[in-house]
């Protein structure tokens, strides 16, 4: 009985999603634009050495780095602080 459910049991438990959120002081426009390109640049050679591709969605303020449609880091600038949050497991 346990061997005809356990992987009924292992494909349907789904553990909770852990989030990180860290704050730094606000970064100027000139340190965030900068932030947002490193970590773009880092991304593309990330791909290019054959890791898993990420997906970069900006705006003025944040930007979010998905996986697989999946988010994985949101940075957001306003509000009078940097806010890191990374979602995963």
């Amino acid at each position: 009985m346990v061997l005809a459910l356990g992987p009924l049991v292992a494909h349907s438990y789904r553990p909770e999603a852990r989030i990180n959120v860290t704050t730094y002081r606000e970064f100027s426009d000139l340190e965030f634009l900068q932030l947002q390109e490193d970590l773009r640049v880092q991304l593309q050679r990330e791909s290019v050495a054959g890791m898993p591709a990420f997906d970069m969605v900006s705006a003025a303020t944040y930007f979010e780095i998905r996986q697989d449609a999946e988010p994985v880091i949101l940075v957001d600038n306003s509000a009078g602080r940097l806010l890191v949050i990374a979602f995963g497991q």
